[in-house]
C-alpha cells in the first residue's frame, strides 16, 4: 500500500494565487507615493490580531512537532518543532515590543520590536533550512528533546535579556520619519537568502522529500521570502501597507508549515498504523512460529497455520480446546494456576526469558521457547502466545558455548575460561587459605618453527604440546591456550610455590623429547614464568602479569627454563617505563648527540672515515648507554625517529665538512625495523636533498643478521642506495649466520670485523684463524676492510701484516664530538700516532 499524497488541489491553487499576487503587492508598495500610511489603533488591532495567531500556529507546529510518532524523519521534525518554540516566543516579544503596546521592562520601540522581528526570522529561516537539509532520523531520545527546549529557551532567553533590557546598546534597524536603515535591509535580505537556499535544497531533494508534504513545505519557505521582501520596503513609518502585506504573508507561510508538519507527524504516522495492522494479520499467518490466542480461561481462539508443524494439531482442531492439551496430565493443573495468575497480574514476557516443553499430537515433548502479549477486549482479557521451536537451538547454543570457552585447535580451554576459572578458584582460596600458582608457558622459537616447517606442522606442534601438558597435571588444574604459542595453567590448592615449581619442571620435561610431526622429528623447548597467590599477588590482573613478567625473564636468561616472579622483575620494568619516558623528552627536547670515531688507515694512520654514534647524558640518569637504550627503543619502536634523526645530523655533519674543504666519510648504523619499512631509500635521498650533502660520502651500515633475514628485501634496497652514490658496509660481519652465495649477491664495498674477533686475535687461535679468514674472503672480493675494537698496538701490527686496510677503536681514539674530529681533520694534525694522547 503505497502512502497517499495529503496535498489538496485547493492548497496548492492557494499557494500558487498567494506567489503570483505577491507581485503586483510589491509593485504597489515598492514606490513611496503609493505608500499607504494606516491609523495607529487600526493598525495596532491587525498586527496584534496577526501575530497572536502567528505565535498559535507556531505553538501548534512546536507540539505537532514535538509529539512525532512513527516518522521517518521524527528526529528531525522535533527539531523543527523545537526550533519554532523559541520562534513563538521570539514573535510574542516581537508583539509585545510594538508602539502602542504596553512597554515591554524598557520603552517599547520599532527598533526594539524589528530587534525581536528580525531574531525569529532568521531562527525560522535556519530551522527551515536545516530540514530540508537534514537526513532522516528515525528516533530521538526524550532527553535529547528535553535538552534541545533546554538550548532554543536558553538562546531565546539571551536574545531577550538584550532586547528588553539595552535595546538602545544595539545598532538601529529603524529611524522614525527616515525609515529603515541599512542594516535592517541586509538582515532582511539575509533572511530571504537562506529561504531561497532551502527552495533550491527542496528542489534537489523533492524525490527524497516527495512524502514530506513538500508542495506544503515549499510554499512556506517561498511565502517566507515574500513576506520578508515585503519588510524591505517599510516607509517613513512603519504602520504602513508594506508592514500589513508582510505580517499576513507570514501567517500564510505558518499555515503551510503547519500542514507540512502535521501531514509529517501526525497524518502519514496514523495511515503508516492501519498499514501495520493489515500486514501484521498477514504476517501472522505467515509466521514460522506458533501464534495461540488465548482468553482468560485458557481456551483457544485461535490458531495459525505454524502450530500444525510445531505440534501436529491443526488450528481447527485446537480452536475451542484449553491449552493445557500441550501439557502431560500431571502439570496441568499447575499450569492452571499459572494462569490465573498470570491473568490476574497480566505482563509482557520476551522471548528467551522461559523455555518449556511441549507435547504434541504424538506425544514427545518439543523444547519450545514462548513469549506472551496480553490485552482486554471490552473487560475480557486476552493473552496472544508466540511459540518457537528451540531443538535446533539447543544443540546450536551447546556448541556456541563450547566454542566460546575452548580454543578451536587444541581444544583446551581459552583465555576467557582461564580468566573466569582464576577469578572462581581465587575467591575459594581466599576462603580456604590455600594457596594457588599461574604458570605462563611460551614456547622457544616457534616462528622458525611455523616458518621452516609451515603452519599445518606448527598447528600440530601446539595440540600435542598442549597434550603432553595435560598429561602432567592433576584432575582440577586448568590448563588453557592463550593465543599464539602461549598457554597458561591454574594450579589450585598448593601449599607454597616449590609445590608449583616441581609442577613447572614436570611441563618443561615431558616437552623435550622430539614431536613426531608428517614423518619428521620436530625439537621445541619453553621458557615458563609463574606467580603465586597469595605471597606474589592478592588480585587477578597482578597474579596474571607477574607471571608473564616472569616468563619474559625466563626467555631473556636463555630460554627452556622457568622464572619465579621476583619483585626486582617489576622494578625493572618500571625502569624500562622511565628509561623510555625520558627518551621520548630527549627527543623531544633535542638533548641527544652525535659523536664520531675515526675510521683510520692501518699503515698511514691517517682519518678515512667516521662511524656516527649516538650519545645520550640524561639530566636524572645521567650518561646512559647505547647498549642500554638502543633495545628499548627497538623494542618500543622508537628506533625508527632515533634512526631518522641521526641519518639526518650525520648527513648535515658531512655537508658542513664538505664545505669547510675536509670532506669525511660518515658510516651510519641502519637498524633491522628501519631496513624493514622498505623506505630507506627514499629517506637518504630525501636527507641528502635536503642537507646538500653528497651521498658519496655516506656509508650505509647494516649487520650481517638483517641482511641475511630477508636477502632479496636487502639486495633490492641496497642497490638504490648504490644507485644514488653511497656505499654499502656490512657490520658485526662473521657473528652471524651468513651464506656467501647472498653474501656476493649483495652490493657490499666494505665488511667490518667485528670487536668480538679482536678482542681474541692475540690469545685465541680460533678468533685469529676467523679474522685472517675475513681478511682473504674480502680481500678475494675486492671489498674494503675495517676492523672495529682495535684497542692494542699488538692488534694494529696484526691487521698490517694480514692486510687489513682501515680500523677504529680506541687505540686512535674513542668516539668524539664533531667539533673534536673537526681539529683532527685539519691538514697539519691529519696523521697521529696511535700512541699519542687521543687514547685519553
Amino acid at each position: 500500500m503505497m502512502p497517499q499524497d495529503h496535498f489538496h488541489p485547493y492548497h496548492k491553487l492557494v499557494g500558487w494565487a498567494l506567489l503570483v499576487l505577491a507581485a503586483p503587492l510589491f509593485w504597489w508598495v515598492s514606490n513611496p507615493v503609493r505608500h499607504v500610511v494606516i491609523a495607529q489603533e487600526v493598525f495596532l488591532f491587525w498586527h496584534t490580531a496577526m501575530e497572536i495567531f502567528a505565535v498559535l500556529v507556531a505553538l501548534l507546529v512546536f507540539i505537532t512537532g514535538y509529539r512525532a510518532i512513527l516518522s521517518a524523519r521524527k528526529g528531525v521534525v522535533v527539531l523543527l518543532g523545537v526550533t519554532f518554540l523559541g520562534v513563538a516566543v521570539l514573535d510574542f516579544l516581537h508583539l509585545m515590543s510594538y508602539v502602542g503596546m504596553p512597554d515591554a521592562v524598557s520603552p517599547n520601540s520599532p527598533h526594539k520590536s524589528m530587534f525581536f522581528w528580525l531574531a525569529a526570522r532568521l531562527l525560522a529561516a535556519v530551522a527551515l533550512l536545516l530540514y530540508a537539509l537534514a537526513p532522516a532520523i528515525s528516533n530521538v531520545t526524550q532527553l535529547k528533546k528535553r535538552l534541545g527546549i533546554a538550548i532554543i529557551l536558553t538562546l531565546v532567553g539571551a536574545l531577550a535579556w538584550v532586547g528588553l533590557l539595552w535595546p538602545q546598546q544595539m545598532p538601529p534597524l529603524f529611524v522614525p520619519g527616515q525609515g529603515l536603515t541599512p542594516l535592517k535591509i541586509t538582515l532582511e535580505w539575509q533572511v530571504i537568502a537562506i529561504n531561497l537556499v532551502t527552495l533550491a535544497v527542496l528542489w534537489r531533494r523533492r524525490i527524497a522529500l516527495a512524502q514530506e508534504g513538500l508542495m506544503a513545505l515549499g510554499f512556506a519557505v517561498a511565502l517566507s521570502a515574500v513576506s520578508e521582501l515585503f519588510f524591505t520596503m517599510l516607509g517613513i513609518l512603519d504602520q504602513d501597507g508594506a508592514n500589513m502585506i508582510g505580517h499576513a504573508y507570514k501567517m500564510a507561510a505558518y499555515l503551510f508549515l503547519f500542514h507540512a508538519t502535521f501531514n509529517e507527524a501526525l497524518q502519514r504516522p496514523l495511515e503508516r498504523i492501519q498499514e501495520q495492522q493489515l500486514r501484521e494479520k498477514v504476517a501472522l499467518s505467515a509466521a514460522p512460529d506458533g501464534v495461540l490466542w488465548v482468553d482468560g480461561k485458557g481456551n483457544i481462539l485461535m490458531a495459525n497455520p505454524a502450530i500444525e508443524g510445531l505440534t501436529g494439531y491443526t488450528p481447527a482442531e485446537l480452536v475451542g480446546q484449553n491449552v493445557s492439551i500441550f501439557l502431560p496430565p500431571h502439570l496441568r493443573e499447575k499450569h492452571t494456576q499459572i494462569m490465573q495468575s498470570y491473568f490476574t497480574a497480566p505482563h509482557s514476557r520476551a522471548m528467551g526469558l522461559l523455555d518449556l516443553k511441549l507435547q504434541c499430537r504424538d506425544g514427545h515433548l518439543l523444547p519450545v521457547d514462548i513469549s506472551l502479549g496480553h490485552f482486554k477486549d471490552v473487560n475480557t482479557s486476552h493473552a496472544i502466545a508466540y511459540i518457537r521451536d528451540l531443538s535446533e537451538r539447543k544443540k546450536f547454543e551447546e556448541s556456541l558455548r563450547y566454542q566460546a570457552t575452548h580454543d578451536e585447535l587444541t581444544k583446551l580451554p581459552n583465555r576467557w575460561l582461564f580468566h573466569l576459572q582464576l577469578k572462581q578458584e581465587m575467591a575459594r582460596a581466599g576462603r580456604t587459605r590455600h594457596g594457588m600458582a599461574v604458570l605462563f608457558l611460551d614456547l622457544d622459537d616457534f616462528k622458525k618453527i611455523n616458518d621452516g616447517f609451515g603452519h599445518p606442522i606448527g598447528d600440530e606442534l601446539l595440540v600435542q604440546v598442549g597434550k603432553r601438558m595435560h598429561g602432567v597435571l592433576r584432575e582440577n588444574d586448568t590448563l588453557a591456550r592463550m593465543g599464539g604459542d602461549e598457554f597458561a595453567i591454574l594450579l589450585p590448592d598448593l601449599a607454597d610455590a616449590e609445590e608449583a615449581a616441581k609442577v613447572a619442571r614436570k611441563l618443561l620435561l615431558v616437552l623435550q623429547p622430539a614431536y613426531w610431526l608428517q614423518n619428521q622429528d620436530v625439537y621445541t623447548s619453553a621458557s615458563m614464568g609463574m606467580a603465586f597467590y597469595p605471597s606474589d599477588a592478592q588480585d587477578i590482573d597482578t597474579l596474571l602479569r607477574y607471571a608473564d613478567l616472569a616468563m619474559y625473564e625466563a626467555k631473556a636468561s636463555g630460554r627452556g627454563n622457568y622464572k619465579l616472579y621476583a619483585s626486582d622483575m617489576d622494578q625493572k620494568v618500571h625502569e624500562d617505563m622511565r628509561l623510555h619516558a625520558r627518551l621520548k623528552e630527549a627527543m623531544t627536547a633535542g638533548s641527544l648527540r652525535l659523536h664520531y670515531q675515526p675510521q683510520v688507515d692501518v699503515h698511514t694512520n691517517e682519518i678515512v672515515g667516521a662511524e656516527a654514534l649516538l650519545r645520550w647524558f640524561d639530566a636524572e640518569l645521567g650518561q646512559v648507554s647505547p647498549e642500554r637504550f638502543i633495545p628499548m627503543a627497538e623494542s618500543t619502536g622508537l628506533i625508527l625517529d632515533l634512526s631518522d634523526w641521526v641519518l639526518e645530523t650525520a648527513c648535515l655533519q658531512i655537508a658542513a665538512w664538505t664545505r669547510a674543504g675536509t670532506p669525511l666519510r660518515v658510516a651510519i648504523n641502519v637498524s633491522a625495523q628501519q631496513f624493514r619499512q622498505h623506505k630507506l631509500p627514499e629517506k637518504v635521498r630525501a636527507a641528502l636533498q635536503r642537507t646538500g650533502a653528497q651521498a658519496t660520502w655516506l656509508d650505509i651500515e647494516i649487520t650481517e643478521s638483517v641482511a641475511m633475514t630477508q636477502p632479496e628485501q636487502a639486495r633490492e634496497q641496497l642497490e638504490a642506495l648504490v644507485a644514488m652514490g653511497c656505499h654499502v658496509a656490512l657490520d658485526d660481519f662473521g657473528t652471524g649466520y651468513s651464506s656467501l652465495a647472498y653474501l656476493m649477491a649483495l652490493p657490499v664495498h666494505k665488511l667490518k670485523i667485528d670487536k668480538s674477533f679482536m678482542a681474541g686475535v692475540l690469545t685465541d687461535s680460533n678468533s685469529a684463524a676467523i679474522t685472517r679468514a675475513i681478511i682473504a674472503l674480502a680481500q678475494s672480493l675486492g671489498m674494503t676492510l675495517i676492523a672495529e675494537g682495535v684497542e692494542t698496538p699488538a692488534q694494529l701490527n696484526f691487521l698490517r701484516q694480514h692486510g687489513c686496510e682501515a680500523y677504529q677503536g680506541w687505540l686512535f681514539a674513542k668516539a668524539m664530538p664533531a667539533d673534536d674530529l673537526t681539529q683532527l681533520l685539519n691538514p697539519a694534525q691529519t696523521v697521529f700516532s696511535p700512541t699519542e694522547s687521543t687514547m685519553n
